[in-house]
């Protein structure tokens, strides 16, 4: 009794030891983040960057591609997009700066509304009183509180096309990084293993291989995502005559990187153009239109494409997203996910911190539940399958329980989807090698479309499967 006492001391000793020692890394890594901003702000955009070129040069270096070149191609066909939409956004916001005709229908329209609002019972006569009048312009009462200084509406368009010119010692640094990151990227597992041979090579193997997942699954699908969101959206401002539509499209794009806030913020620019130009009805149908665009693409789209690839708590999630933005801004905020994904993958991978990141998890899945998640696709990646590997050791359970979950997981899939593809068809035949009634399916059962015969047998096995379940 008194040495299993003594034993469970030294464990939680080692694990407050743990956690305090994460407390101090977190905390120097934050102060290096606030008092060396302007050279881990290019870093970690170069970082960003890097995650957002790999799948497409993995893509090319599997075809033949020499790796540097893949990257190389990539990298130019980034910079030309940038540079394609940048001016596209550029010339748009110039045209309507040069507008005379259409800024002074904004300033006669804002006049107009804000005379309106200063008439409204409740809000109108402290508007007055704050004011000192009724009769003054939007640009001349603004002035009276502080704010701007009486000029145009689209003077603050041209405030912020101004600074452009102060992002170019920022873009050359942010090259260079990425220029070094990958030429060390490649470089970086063959060092490891030199540094630290045997079983740590093998773990930062593993570590290595789910970062890439699951980040190449979130910047994939969040780009594809946020394409979708942004033409869709760029479309609904057409059809309503918001200005500056393309702008505001790019600027969805942008922030649908920024989880669950980034799709409201991306709305209110031209939402405030609309208050302007449009009648309350069509106003509020534009709203509706973006919100629901935003939703179905935030909410359905992207759930469906990635599922639960980084597995984050929604409520870690907006914290580190608001700090990261009280920190860098905008630039945090796009950056804050994949990083804190990296720290996590990082965390679960060492045994002393796993419990540490469970606690950031979304959800903390049954071992069926983890199974269904990671063969949603259809194919089980090594990440994935280390994992669940991981995740059953941890839980208990025995190498037949599992082969049974796995192929009960995969039958379900191949049944809900329609078509059998082979990381699912090896784990059914695994489950019915002892299965005498079921030994058609191991012919039968193809990559492709299922048949009718095929899918009364692979029904049959799952609820044969559910009953064993549930028995134990």
């Amino acid at each position: 009794m008194g040495e299993y006492n003594t034993v469970g001391s030294q464990s939680f000793h080692r694990r407050v030891a743990t956690f305090s020692h994460i407390g101090i890394l977190l905390s120097i890594f934050v102060l290096g983040m606030i008092h060396l901003e302007s050279v881990l702000k290019p870093f970690f955009i170069a970082m960003g960057i890097y995650f957002v070129l790999k799948p497409g040069a993995d893509y090319l270096s599997k075809n033949n591609f020499p790796v540097f070149l893949s990257y190389l191609t990539m990298l130019l066909l980034f910079i030309l997009i940038l540079m394609s939409t940048a001016f596209f956004a550029w010339s748009q916001a110039q045209g309507l700066i040069e507008n005379e005709d259409r800024q002074q229908e904004y300033d006669d329209k804002l006049d107009k509304k804000w005379k309106q609002l200063k008439n409204l019972p409740v809000v109108g006569p402290a508007l007055t009183e704050a004011v000192d009048g009724s009769d003054g312009s939007l640009g001349t009462d603004l002035q009276s509180l502080g704010i701007g200084s009486g000029g145009s509406a689209t003077d603050l368009i041209a405030s912020v096309l101004s600074q452009a010119g102060s992002m170019l010692t920022t873009t050359i640094t942010v090259l260079f990084f990425l220029i070094f990151i990958i030429f060390e990227a490649h470089l970086l597992p063959g060092r490891i293993e030199r540094a630290w041979p045997g079983s740590s090579t093998e773990r930062m193997d593993v570590i290595q291989t789910q970062i890439q997942e699951g980040i190449n699954t979130y910047i994939v699908v969040k780009t594809g995502c946020g394409i979708g969101s942004a033409i869709i959206a760029a479309i609904i401002m057409l059809m309503f005559g918001i200005d500056l539509w393309f702008v505001w499209a790019v600027m969805t794009f942008i922030l649908n990187y920024v989880p669950y806030i980034g799709s409201l913020i991306a709305t209110i620019p031209p939402l405030i153009l609309g208050l302007i130009l449009l009648s309350p009805s069509m106003l509020i149908l534009m709203t509706l239109l973006l919100l629901v665009n935003q939703q179905v693409w935030g909410n359905y789209i992207e759930t469906k494409w990635a599922g639960r690839a980084l597995d984050l708590s929604p409520v870690v999630l907006l914290l580190i997203t608001a700090f990261s933005f009280w920190l860098w801004g905008i630039v945090g905020m796009v950056l804050a996910v994949p990083l804190f994904a990296i720290v996590k993958i990082v965390l679960e991978n060492i045994e002393e911190t796993r419990p540490f990141a469970i606690l950031l998890s979304e959800r903390a899945p049954t071992l069926e539940e983890a199974w269904q998640d990671a063969l949603k696709d259809g194919n089980l990646s090594s990440g994935e399958f280390h994992k669940l590997t991981q995740l059953a050791s941890t839980l208990g359970v025995s190498d037949e329980v599992v082969t049974r979950i796995s192929g009960m997981s995969a039958a379900q899939t191949i049944l809900n989807r329609g078509r059998a593809k082979a990381d699912e068809i090896e784990f059914v035949k695994s489950v019915i090698v002892n299965r005498e009634e079921f030994s058609p399916l191991r012919t039968m059962l193809v990559p492709g479309k299922l048949d009718k015969k095929t899918r009364i047998l692979l029904d049959n096995l799952v609820e044969i499967l559910e009953i064993e379940s549930e028995e134990e």
